[in-house]
């Protein structure tokens, strides 16, 4: 006899059979890899009895709810063999349908598969998606199935559901009361957590330390607040599971880790680190690297923790914190490996693995030059086993004037800067020889390796002995410098410089005190030696233990190396990555291929200090243009020098122009593909080049006193979706930041 099945039908079902099959479907669930609790026995156990059950009622189920099961499943399979199962589940539906018949096996069969194709299918989407299609299925065979049973497996079912329901709730009761009470811990473990990285960040080992114990006791208060008797049977409900145990082993990993890190670091002692007497402990340096290493590999080992815990199963908030958690330890995780790096290089760096020499060039913006300044004064410094000696504080002049007399050859100079800048006196001829005045020009590229090559090549050639690397740094520097000298005197021009004016001395006012009394040349040859006498002292104050820790020093002059003010560089490649990472190498940014990017550099072409009136204005932007996208710089240059009363060596020149005048050699930096030039809304002509992977666009500016002159450029970019669009910029240091 044929019946059939419905809401309001009772089955005909062999018990036996539907539960033979339901095991069987159980066997295979369990073996299928899911997680819903993130504990291996539970997850087994859970699965076997989800997909027992879904099999077991399915065999009183109507057969267009085992299709749609079916079909559903196969069309979110993560396989084609998976497609192709819940197809054939999908298939042996319909034929049941067709049959009109009982068939309880067939149903129960079909259920099977669609369970067990579910438990392997996961959908994109948001996180758990997979899961609710799965429990909304499952449950709604389970329903319509056992509606179709007897009045007593209805009530038997029922009583049995109705225990697990109130285990669920009281489980999860206890979860949200040990998540309640574990919160604060979770919240002051993370904020100190934090504080410690930022500590660890300045250098400031000791506080690092105290922060990073204080998020050991919290987190380690959380973990047994969330491991506790409470929390428990939460353990095997699906989604709580998950995030109670995700919660309970990242506590435990951050408690570990965040404690390690803690004991590591009290042994590092910062004041060792500073310079005494001259001198620097090398074996000091020696003795941090290795708390470095066990702070580097317990916060790793807490990244690694953070992703272990991963799961589609996790709510939005706790895989929102992970995600933040993950992204704070990987920026952390380069700045360790720096410091690391510093750490076992260290040793070369200080003349610990034999005798390295510096040269330092101090440069001036007030006569500007592609890097920033022109070199006016230069020192060499010199270190063995960590012992520091400087030289004789000496003009440039100096150098210029040994070239003069024996002549200097820059043939092993870099191809590029002999290619654009050779003409400024680098390549007289095919020996490579150079022109007295080479060393004003040194400066020229805004490329500082090619500056520090050149100078290294050119400085035994002057009268100098040979260096192992170049050192850049401007007044704003030498400023900073001195709030750890305190005032200094220059009795050369009769006055005291304090810390916070010494930029503007240098810049400004010595030319102003140094003319007081009219004579230009005696007053002159005064201001050099009131230049050589301030650097010399500040740098002798420094060495007698004048200088701070090294987290202070880094935090004082990190700005100053992020203006490109301060730059170092070695011979040694090693050295060379390092201090690239550290942005002290000085290279040019490389330029980003799909949005391009722009910068400008100015050279001072009239031999005076008339820079510290210039002021520069760039606006850069992409946009679009009839379907093409376009770079667009704005450049304003403006002159704001007087057209007298200061010294011919400020506002005069050497090239016949009117007194106030400006002649700039402004070099443009931009992509290839430029489509337009304009100078004051007129078309432009410029010298070609190239520099470190950039175009570059010359020419001989002139601009009166209180005049602007403005730059357009448009420079063609590729197709690009250019909602994000983030041209790559860098700037030339000048006066006027």
């Amino acid at each position: 006899m044929n019946v059939e099945i419905g809401f309001a039908s009772i089955a005909r079902v062999d018990e036996r059979v539907a539960a033979a099959v339901g095991l069987a479907s159980g066997a295979a669930a369990a073996a299928a890899g899911a997680a819903p609790t993130g504990g291996r026995a539970a997850d087994i156990l859970l699965s076997f009895l989800v997909a027992a059950l879904v099999a077991w009622a399915s065999a009183s189920a109507p057969w267009w709810a085992l299709a749609a099961a079916s079909g559903v499943a196969a069309s979110i399979a993560l396989t084609p063999i998976g497609a192709g199962v819940g197809f054939a589940g999908l298939l042996l539906a319909l034929h049941i349908g067709r049959r009109n018949d009982d068939l309880p096996a067939a149903r129960a069969v079909a259920g099977a598969v669609a369970v067990n194709v579910l438990f392997r299918s996961e959908l994109a989407g948001f996180v758990g998606l997979s899961a609710v299609v799965g429990i909304a299925l499952g449950s709604a065979l389970v329903f319509v199935g056992v509606r179709a049973r007897p009045r007593s497996v209805r009530v038997r079912v029922r009583q049995v559901l109705g225990v697990v329901g109130a285990f669920v709730v009281m489980a999860l009761v206890g979860a949200g009361l040990s998540g309640a009470t574990a919160r604060d811990d979770v919240v002051a473990g993370a904020q100190a957590a934090r504080d410690g990285i930022a500590a660890l960040n300045r250098g400031e080992y000791e506080r690092a330390a105290a922060f990073f114990d204080d998020a050991s006791t919290a987190f380690d208060s959380s973990t047994d607040r969330l491991g506790g008797p409470a929390g428990r049977p939460a353990r095997l409900v699906p989604v709580a599971a998950q995030n109670l145990r995700a919660g309970t082993e990242l506590a435990s990993t951050a408690s570990d880790a965040l404690g390690t890190a803690a004991e590591a670091l009290i042994e590092i002692d910062p004041s060792s680190l500073t310079v005494t007497g001259g001198s620097i402990d090398l074996e000091s340096i020696q003795r941090v690297e290795a708390p470095l290493q066990r702070v580097e590999q317990a916060l790793d080992d807490l990244r690694v923790s953070t992703e272990s815990v991963r799961s589609p199963w996790l709510l939005g908030r706790l895989d929102n914190e992970l995600d933040e958690l993950d992204a704070e330890l990987a920026a952390e995780a380069p700045r360790l490996r720096n410091a690391l790096d510093a750490v076992a290089l260290a040793p070369g760096l200080l003349g610990g693995e034999g005798e390295r020499r510096y040269l330092v060039l101090f440069t001036s913006p007030a006569e500007a030059r592609g890097l920033g300044g022109f070199p006016g004064n230069y020192a060499v410094v010199t270190l063995i086993d960590g012992r520091i000696e400087v030289g004789e504080f000496a003009r440039r002049s100096d150098l210029e004037d040994v070239v003069g007399v024996q002549g200097a050859s820059c043939v092993m100079c870099p191809d590029e800067f002999l290619r654009s800048y050779g003409q400024f006196g680098f390549s007289t001829g095919p020996d490579g020889g150079v022109a007295e005045r080479a060393w004003s020009n040194v400066t020229m590229p805004a490329h500082f390796p090619y500056v520090a090559e050149t100078a290294q090549i050119l400085f035994p050639q002057s009268g100098g002995a040979a260096v192992d690397g170049v050192i850049v740094m401007d007044p704003y520097v030498v400023q900073a410098l001195m709030a750890y000298t305190g005032p200094i005197e220059v009795p050369e021009l009769d006055t005291t410089v304090r810390p916070e004016e010494a930029a503007r001395f240098i810049l400004v006012e010595q030319y102003l005190t140094a003319f007081r009394d009219g004579d230009s040349n005696q007053a002159n040859a005064g201001r050099i030696d009131a230049l050589d006498a301030l650097g010399s002292e500040v740098i002798s104050r420094l060495l007698s233990g004048a200088l701070p820790d090294p987290p202070s020093l880094v935090d004082d002059l990190a700005p100053l190396v992020a203006e490109r003010r301060l730059l170092f560089w070695t011979a040694d490649s090693a050295e060379q990555d390092l201090l690239d990472r550290l942005e002290l190498l000085g290279s040019l940014p490389p330029l980003d291929p799909t949005d391009g990017g722009f910068s400008v550099s100015v050279t001072n072409a009239g031999g005076s200090k008339i820079d510290a009136f210039l002021e520069r204005s760039v606006d850069v932007r992409v946009e679009d243009a009839g379907g093409q996208r376009m770079l667009i710089a704005d450049v304003s240059l403006t002159n704001t020098a007087p057209a007298s009363g200061l010294p011919d060596f400020v506002i005069g020149n050497s090239v016949g122009l009117p007194s106030g005048w400006s002649r700039l050699y402004v070099s443009l930096y931009g992509p290839g593909s430029v489509e337009s030039m304009r100078q004051d809304g007129e078309p432009m002509s410029t010298s070609p080049g190239t520099e470190a992977g950039w175009s570059t666009y010359s020419r001989y500016v002139d601009i009166a006193p209180g005049q602007t002159t403005r730059f357009e450029l448009r420079f063609r970019l590729p197709v690009a979706d250019d909602a994000d669009a983030s041209p790559t910029l860098f700037e030339q240091p000048l006066v006027n930041r």
